[in-house]
């Protein structure tokens, strides 16, 4: 039952039909892309379809059909081009992160991962409920065990703590958090008090407060480490 599901989901969302070579391709293709993300904004995913897709970027239906199978094809590949934007901030930033005393180092993470989140929020909004239908599943494993390999080396050491457990743990937690908060309330997450709040919650999971003896000898890693 699984396996043809599976291939059911793949035959539906083959993402290119033809990858873009081209200089005058793949700005057809950002096109397309950047039309799409306004349709899902302005009309959610189950009102588009290609047709609206290829009128909203001023291409032929044909030109659409030069790079993607489908409607489904088309969002994986919106999909697919945020994650890749937040994996590349995400290890833009940390570098300078990465050097800075325990506290501060993982009040920074947060402030880091809100902030990214915070980018292109009402697409992210409408996104949330289907990414996970229109991207390949090992694609997106993938993605969160980067996020999760990225905090597991940047947390300080806990003692009697499994940190590669506890690094499974936050992300996580901070996925289901945003993802959450984008289906019930997506204008919480510009909420300065509820941000107050997830850095507490995270800092008590970490016993990880001002002057805490367990964490605050941890020194700060050296720069350059994190990648």
């Amino acid at each position: 039952m699984t396996q043809s599901i599976e291939k059911e989901k793949a035959k539906k969302t083959k993402i290119i039909v033809k990858a873009p070579t081209q200089e005058r391709s793949r700005q057809t293709v950002a096109t397309i892309l950047d039309a799409c993300s306004r349709l899902l904004i302005s009309e959610g995913f189950y009102s588009i379809t290609t047709d609206k897709i290829a009128k909203e970027a001023g291409v032929s239906i044909g030109s659409l059909y030069q790079f993607f199978g489908n409607k489904e094809s088309v969002v994986q590949a919106v999909v697919k081009n945020i994650v890749e934007e937040d994996k590349r901030i995400i290890s833009e930033k940390m570098r300078a992160i990465s050097p800075l005393p325990p506290e501060q180092r993982v009040r920074a993470m947060i402030e880091l991962a809100v902030d990214t989140i915070r980018r292109n929020s009402e697409l992210r909004a409408k996104l949330t409920t289907i990414q996970y239908y229109v991207a390949e599943a090992s694609y997106m494993s993938e993605s969160i065990r980067f996020f999760q390999e990225v905090v597991r080396y940047n947390l300080p050491q806990i003692p009697g703590r499994d940190m590669e457990k506890v690094s499974y743990l936050v992300v996580n937690a901070f996925i289901g958090l945003v993802n959450t908060m984008s289906i019930d309330r997506p204008e919480a997450i510009h909420d300065a008090g509820i941000v107050q709040e997830i850095t507490q919650m995270f800092f008590k999971y970490l016993d990880l407060e001002p002057g805490n003896t367990a964490t605050s000898s941890v020194g700060a890693r050296a720069k350059g480490d994190f990648i």
